[in-house]
Formats: C-alpha cells, structure tokens, sequence
C-alpha cells in the first residue's frame, strides 16, 4: 500500500512540474498595447504564404451558433469542401444540417446549385475568384464559406480594419502545432490558429459576431492540401434534367446563403 501511495505522490508531482514548464498562453488585458506585433507578425505570415499558392483543397467542419425565439442559441453543424485554382476556378461543397449547396466558377460564370431542392441559378462573374467572391456578397448578400482565407491568397489585404490584436500563444489542433492570435474589428471578433511551421496555414477559425446580444459563434477547423489534383471538368456545371433554374436571388435561405460571418467590411 506504501508503495502505491508513493508512486501515487511521484506522478502528481512529475505531472504538476510539467504543467508548470508548458508554453504559457495569456489573453489579452487592457493594459496591454492594443495590437501586439507578435501577432500581426503572425497574421502576416500566414497571409504572405497564401498568396504563394497556385492551387489549393481547403476541408473545414463547421459549427455556427443560430439565435431562435427568445435569444436561445442552437448550433449547427457543416461541412465545406473547397477547391481554388487561381485566378479565375472554383468550386465549393457545402453540405450541412439546413443545406446542400454547390458553388461553380469557370472565370466567366458563378452558378449556385441546390442539390436538394434541385434548383440552380447562375450569374455572369469578374474575372477572378477575389472579385467574384466581392461581387456575390455586394449584390445577393452571399457570405461564401472562408472567403476571407481565399481572399488573402489572392493578394487582398484584408486585415486593415483590426483595432485590436492578441498573441495569446501556442496551442494544437488536429496535432499540429499553432500560434493563437485573437483579433477585434468593428463588428466581430475572430480568433486564428496559424501552424507554426514553414508552411503557416490557418487551421482553426472562431469569429464572434458582436451586433447580436448573444454573440453568436462560427468556429470551423480546417485540413489543407496545397497541391490537389485538378481538372478542367472539376470547374463545369451541367445541370441535371430534373433541375429547374430560377433567378440567382431566389435562393437566398432566410437571410444569407451561407450564414457565415466575415471578417472584412462589405465592400460599396
């Protein structure tokens, strides 16, 4: 028994002097200058290397918190499966609890597919997928999933509107080793964990939209492959021949198509 009791007493002390010597990680206090260069540091990182990606497969699980009667909150879950061959294909999967959705972009044409309503709606796009991302947002007020990411590897500076900005240290996710940076702007707050490597990738998203009472949260984790395996008939869309066509507005579900926060201000 002694000796139980004495293994018991060493391995809580090994335990306790490792926690002591783990990285530590802070939140952001008042007192504290409102943007930390460690993190804008790392935001900048991340951002430089996107902008080096020729082609790239994001997979992101997705929980969103929804306000329902009486400022309750309930989460839904999706999943998104996105392909960026820049500067002018794409192609998004968004299969979730209130949706079906497939996104197509050739350069010339965005076209919108309800895989479970069987109705698709399609509009003349800009050039490229940063503009054609821009253009959906300003005109049908669709949120497309991780925008802000896709955006910044095609060279737009998306980070000028932060007020605030917090190292808070490192973290895992997914087993990969991160650098947690928490950021405010006018109508959000959003948290990044950035990989600590050579290659810099977003791997988790948390944004917190502020206009709401509750703050609701959209937290996404997302595995990456920066050299995926492309075809020309990836980014063409044929419909099938029960589908009906309808006007690009008409498939806005309640408020937005996607209901994911952004990060950025809309552009006029």
């Amino acid at each position: 028994m002694k000796r139980i009791v004495l293994i018991s007493t060493i391995c809580f002390v090994l335990c306790a002097i490792a926690l002591g010597q783990g990285p530590k990680r802070s939140k952001p206090t008042d007192n504290d200058p409102a943007i930390d260069p460690r993190a804008i540091a790392a935001l900048n990182r991340m951002s430089n290397y996107l902008t080096t990606l020729k082609s790239f497969k994001i997979d992101s699980e997705v929980t969103r918190d929804e306000v329902v009667d009486s400022n309750m909150k309930i989460q839904r879950n999706s999943s998104n499966e996105i392909v960026v061959h820049k500067p002018d294909r794409l192609l998004a999967l968004v299969k979730g609890d209130q949706k079906d959705l497939r996104f197509i972009y050739d350069g010339k044409t965005l076209t919108l597919f309800d895989t479970r309503g069987k109705h698709y709606a399609q509009t003349p796009a800009p050039p490229t997928v940063a503009r054609t991302l821009d253009a959906i947002r300003a005109r049908y007020d669709i949120d497309f999933p991780l925008a802000d990411f896709i955006q910044m590897a095609s060279n737009e500076n998306l980070l000028q509107a932060i007020t605030r900005a917090g190292y808070i240290g490192t973290s895992r996710i997914g087993g990969v080793e991160a650098e947690h940076v928490a950021v405010r702007q006018s109508d959000v707050d959003w948290q990044v964990w950035i990989e600590k490597s050579e290659t810099p990738l977003p791997r988790k998203l948390v944004i917190t939209t502020k206009q709401e009472p509750t703050q609701p949260q959209y937290t996404s984790t997302l595995s990456w492959d920066v050299t995926p395996t492309l075809h020309d008939n990836m980014f063409a869309f044929t419909p099938p021949t029960d589908a009906v066509r309808i006007k690009f507005g008409q498939l806005k579900s309640n408020k937005k198509t996607t209901a994911e926060p952004q990060t950025t201000p809309k552009k006029k």
